[in-house]
């Protein structure tokens, strides 16, 4: 039953989630209600919205080099491989240049609509007509309109033009002209034109070169393993049809384009070998000429064979030189020889001289020495036999050195020639190396030109079959294939986005709403404001007409105020001597339930049997006759304390049915109520009241704005302080909180009244279904007391 609420330790700071779950819960009806309304606009929506598909297609970019005839033996063969670099493939598949080819051949700038009430469906396959422009297609390039049609009866009628009216009939299969722009409609093959009568159509052409744009900017190419030579193309449309046809023709003029190209290359190849070998021929016989000349100039041969002989005729040369030297000095030794000799003894002979005359004259000369010689051992030296020896020797060693000489001037001459045969020998052994270079050089220079000459013959030959041969350079994996579920809208997720969005705006209204709130609606709001003063009881919100309690009442009210009467226990002053405890109460500002409280709070001690007396001292704006159903100007405390000869006794309404409660009005609305109050009878009252009750409870005026509460305080024992939920502004509970802590307030502790009025989250049923639509009305208190218990309360007190 005690519902004293002391809080020192802090806890009220921190954010208790699940009450502010319950504070958003308890508005539900409006999430469930935005949650439907979102839900049924996004079906709306996609109800009349055309869905977006993804039509993709795979293919393989197949590296050049692997389909290039090389020649076998080819130099160029092993660098011809190369690396596939996709990033250039994807340019080249996105490239205006192929877009625009792919747009003219589908005729994409040129679309055809079915008109609908909502959105217009695009047709592609099974067109009931084909438009034909006959205008030059250089200046329909740059050309946008669109032509509005209804199918009639015998034609068609050219609705509008670029929104324009045209209203203008026309057969199928005729030429016709808008603002300048000759076209026929085709009618297709096999179209019943009767039902389609009352139909309309939209037919759109678009500039060239934004639609090639757009369908560049619309085209995705993503190589997805970078190892591999997989290229995934995909294009978002709403007609499936439409981009396959697309997808299909990129492919085709992108292998087109492949195998434009190298077949180009291989023409480009062949014509430039054509031109390079009539050149080579020329060059070619120029170095031929050449050689042929060298050779002619230099008499050469062959360089090894001229090279052997030269050697050979250098050793003969130097040989006969070397010969002719040593005949030479052979022969001035045996001169010499010759001379000296004047004994005419024997000569030398075969010492190498190679002259036969010279030789036989020697041998001769010798011959008769030896016949002397012998003569003289038998004959002596005068012998005439002797004699005619000597002289025959002298004659002979006469002719012996002219043939000496004559040798001599022939060797001589010999030399001379050896000598120049010698020269030439050399001058051709040293213009070998010479001539070996230049004759290289030429031979390198024709090599050279053959070797091209052979090249070309071979590069020709392979682009003359890679010509022939040209193959595709990439593999089709998958032509163009559309998902069946569309991209876009994601139906799931514009549900899931219609129900977080149906969440997120009531929560969003009651978030501010709750930010921009500044009242007070439950105890943990008070605490946390007031620094953990004590709340004594939480009288709830009531929708009935049962607002003042009574004996034996059993219902939320009286509960309520049972707690509040058990818990003043505990805070009560303990009395020297037996007297009435008093209690204020008061609120900050008027329309809180001071009145109410006080009234409701006397008549559940009155109901213990106990002398209450309850005071209405507000006298600025009384209230409590409002429950009493008595005139307003009845004589109360204003007359007391103004007029000295009444006593107070006099103005107390007594209880018939029961003594246990008085009441003291507050009389009739004073000009002066501060200075009333302070002229001491009031005192007297409250001092002689003490003797006669067991609770004095005065009903004071709001102390924000006027003194008269300050001055009762000091007369009493206890006050209440009550706090109206979802009333009073959080930003005025600082008054009450200083005025108890400087002590104008004694023994100040809390009522919160009206707790559970729009907050049922906060747990505040006590077992009971209440409505929570009550709502105060002007005054302190309620400002409707129900008939019956009025007529209790006239009952139970009287003037």
């Amino acid at each position: 039953m005690e519902n004293i609420q002391f809080e020192a330790d802090g806890s009220h700071n921190e954010v208790n989630i699940l009450d502010q779950v319950f504070r958003y819960l308890r508005h539900w009806y409006w999430f469930l209600i935005s949650m439907l309304v979102c839900f049924f606009v996004v079906k709306n929506y996609l109800a009349h919205t055309i869905p977006i598909y993804e039509s993709k297609a795979n293919i393989k970019i197949i590296d050049d080099s692997k389909n290039t005839f090389v020649l076998p033996g080819s130099g160029l063969a092993s660098m011809s491989r190369s690396k596939v670099n996709l990033d250039n493939q994807i340019e080249v598949l996105k490239s205006n240049r192929l877009l625009e080819q792919v747009v003219r051949n589908l005729s994409l700038n040129t679309q055809y609509y079915r008109v609908g009430y909502l959105n217009n469906i695009e047709i592609w396959k099974n067109r009931p007509f084909s438009i034909e422009w006959l205008s030059n297609d250089i200046a329909m390039d740059t050309k946008s309109f669109a032509i509005e049609i209804e199918i009639v009866k015998n034609g068609f009628k050219i609705v509008t033009f670029n929104g324009a009216e045209a209203n203008k009939f026309s057969r199928f299969n005729s030429e016709q002209a808008l603002n300048g722009i000759p076209f026929k409609v085709n009618l297709q093959v096999g179209t019943n034109i009767d039902s389609l009568i009352g139909r309309k159509y939209l037919i759109r052409h678009s500039a060239l070169m934004p639609t090639v744009i757009g369908l560049s900017n619309n085209l995705k190419i993503v190589n997805k393993n970078e190892n591999s030579d997989i290229l995934t193309i995909s294009l978002s449309s709403s007609n499936k049809d439409r981009s396959e046809a697309i997808l299909n023709e990129i492919i085709k003029q992108y292998d087109i384009d492949g195998m434009t190209d190298r077949r180009l290359v291989s023409e480009k190849t062949i014509e430039f070998v054509n031109n390079r070998f009539k050149s080579l021929e020329r060059q070619l016989d120029s170095i031929e000429t050449d050689k042929a000349a060298y050779k002619s100039n230099n008499e050469l041969t062959f360089i090894e064979s001229d090279a052997a002989t030269a050697t050979s005729g250098k050793i003969l040369a130097n040989n006969d030189v070397f010969q002719t030297e040593t005949q030479i000095a052979l022969s001035k030794i045996l001169e010499q020889t010759v001379r000296s000799d004047k004994k005419l003894n024997l000569l030398p002979t075969n010492i190498g001289v190679a002259n036969a005359n010279v030789n036989g004259l020697l041998s001769g000369f010798n011959t008769i020495v030896l016949e002397r010689d012998r003569m003289l051992v038998s004959a002596g030296e005068n012998n005439p036999k002797v004699t005619f020896y000597n002289s025959k020797l002298q004659e002979l060693q006469k002719n012996i050195l002219e043939s000496i000489k004559a040798y001599q001037r022939e060797l001589e001459v010999s030399l001379s020639q050896n000598n120049i045969n010698k020269r030439t020998s050399t001058g051709k052994f040293r213009a070998i190396p010479t001539n070996e270079k230049i004759l290289n050089s030429i031979e390198r220079q024709r090599n050279l030109k053959e070797s091209l000459y052979i090249l070309l013959l071979q590069k020709r030959e392979e682009a003359a079959v890679n010509l022939a041969i040209t193959a595709s350079s990439i593999k089709v994996i998958d032509y163009a294939l559309t998902d069946a579920s569309p991209i876009s809208p994601k139906k799931g997720s514009f549900y899931i986005g219609a129900l977080l969005i149906g969440l997120l705006i009531p929560f969003l209204i009651l978030y501010i709403s709750f930010l921009l709130d500044d009242k007070l609606h439950t105890k943990e709001d008070i605490l946390k404001l007031t620094r953990n003063k004590v709340i004594l009881s939480e009288v709830p919100h009531i929708d009935s007409d049962e607002r003042i309690t009574s004996s034996n009442d059993r219902s939320l009210l009286g509960e309520s105020f049972r707690i509040l009467r058990t818990n003043l226990t505990y805070i009560f002053p303990l009395q020297s001597e037996k007297q009435a405890q008093t209690i204020m109460v008061t609120s900050t500002i008027k329309g809180e339930g001071k009145t109410f409280t006080a009234l409701n709070l006397s008549i559940s001690f009155s109901i213990m049997n106990k002398k209450v007396l309850l005071i209405g001292a507000d006298m600025r704006n009384p209230q409590l006759h409002n429950y009493l159903t008595v005139k307003k100007n009845e004589l109360g405390l204003q007359d007391y304390l103004h007029d000295v000869a009444i006593d107070w006794r006099s103005v107390v309404k007594q209880n018939q049915l029961n003594t246990s409660l008085d009441i003291i009005l507050s009389g009739t609305i004073p000009p002066n109520p501060a200075e009333l109050l302070s002229n001491g009878r009031l005192d007297n009252l409250i001092a002689e009241a003490k003797k006669e009750y067991d609770y004095i409870i005065i009903d004071t005026a709001p102390t924000l704005l006027v003194t008269d509460t300050l001055i009762i305080s000091q007369l009493v024992d206890t006050t209440l302080y009550v706090v109206r939920a979802d009333y009073t502004p959080k930003k005025i509970l600082e008054f009450s909180v200083n005025l108890s802590e400087k002590g104008k307030l004694k023994n100040m502790a809390y009522v919160i009244n009206n707790v559970g009025s729009n907050y049922k989250g906060y747990g505040y049923s006590y077992g009971y279904n209440y409505k929570y639509n009550y709502a105060y009305g002007y005054g302190y208190g309620y400002d409707d007391a129900s008939n019956s218990k009025k007529s209790f309360i006239k009952r139970l007190f009287k003037r």
